[in-house]
């Protein structure tokens, strides 16, 4: 392994990510559900934290997915409104900042090994990425207006199932290439 750092915080993201999961498939069991929620995203933290150890630029990352922490946590103490819906967009695009600075320094890393095919699936990653968080933050203003409301409201869905398709591939890339640094 050329980047072993890399390597073991890229398998860390991927257990964080897989935690939070089941997280959600088990919220019906008391306690076990939250406590996997909970431990989610200190995983995944973690994980970035150590790539950082081999590359700084995962450092970004770690910032973005700390803000998107933080912001995520006080949209959850407030109410439906104005307010909370500016700051379900804002995490958002802060999630779209961390994955992007994750996905383009793996790719790099990627790239520096020789390993072009891997490094090519974090770039669709972050296209795939892209498109669906600005669809979607698009359809969160339209969906104000009145008629209108409803073409956003499916274009949403269907831009949330290939946002599904794109966590799917962002799994699979951080799995392959903990495996291959």
């Amino acid at each position: 392994m050329r980047y072993p750092n890399a390597a073991n915080g890229l398998r860390l993201m991927f257990i964080g990510q897989i935690l939070m999961i089941a997280g959600v498939l088990l919220a019906w069991v008391p306690f076990v559900g939250f406590l996997l929620l909970i431990a989610a995203p200190f995983v995944e933290l973690l994980g970035i934290y150590r790539a950082g150890d081999d590359d700084d630029n995962y450092r970004g990352a770690l910032v973005f997915a700390v803000l998107a922490l933080v912001i995520n946590l006080i949209s959850g103490f407030l109410s439906e409104g104005f307010l909370s819906s500016i700051l379900d967009m804002a995490s958002e695009v802060v999630g779209l900042l961390m994955v992007f600075s994750v996905c383009s320094t793996t790719s790099n890393l990627l790239h520096s090994i020789g390993r072009e095919a891997l490094s090519q699936r974090g770039a669709t990653v972050i296209k795939i990425y892209t498109a669906c968080t600005a669809i979607s933050i698009v359809c969160q203003v339209l969906g104000i207006i009145p008629i209108i409301n409803i073409a956003a409201a499916l274009v949403a869905g269907i831009s949330g199932l290939v946002m599904v398709v794109g966590y799917v591939m962002y799994l699979l890339f951080l799995n392959g290439s903990s495996k291959v640094l």
